[in-house]
């Protein structure tokens, strides 16, 4: 069984060139351009061993599918694009008194928090297309089931 770590470099190099919090099936297709025996098994244990020691972020929304991105701050936010379903990050300060207020209200030890907006990207809403290809569902051709 390969090791998680013989792809390490491949694949934090690939989230490095691509800071989009692609899927596993993404970042799987990607690597095996130039590893064609990476199983996807390995790709989830290798994104599980990163999230683990806090190299990646998992973003694990309702779509039954978690996205990944390198983990630049326990503290930040997301805009999340209804449109091209990118997950861009923000390059705002955190609100640490979001903190202090969930801690004074409940007790709870927060260690750190991420927030998410949703809505239309800057390109999405000027009408650029397509946003990011690589991460829309293939298009069915007309007439084709």
């Amino acid at each position: 069984m390969p090791r998680p770590f013989k792809y390490r470099e491949a694949l934090l190099n690939l989230l490095k060139g691509n800071p989009i919090h692609p899927t596993v099936d993404w970042i799987h297709a990607q690597l095996r351009r130039d590893h064609p025996r990476l199983s996807l098994a390995t790709t989830y244990r290798t994104l599980r061993t990163l999230v683990a020691e806090g190299t990646l972020c998992e973003l694990p929304f309702g779509t039954g599918e978690s996205r990944f991105g390198l983990n630049l701050e326990h503290k930040h936010y997301h805009f999340i694009c209804d449109k091209c379903q990118r997950i861009l990050d923000l390059p705002i300060p955190a609100n640490n008194r979001l903190e202090r207020l969930v801690q004074a209200e409940t007790g709870h030890q927060v260690r750190r928090h991420t927030v998410e907006f949703y809505g239309l990207c800057w390109e999405c809403a000027a009408g650029l297309v397509p946003c990011t290809p690589a991460l829309r569902p293939p298009r069915r051709k007309e007439g084709v089931e």
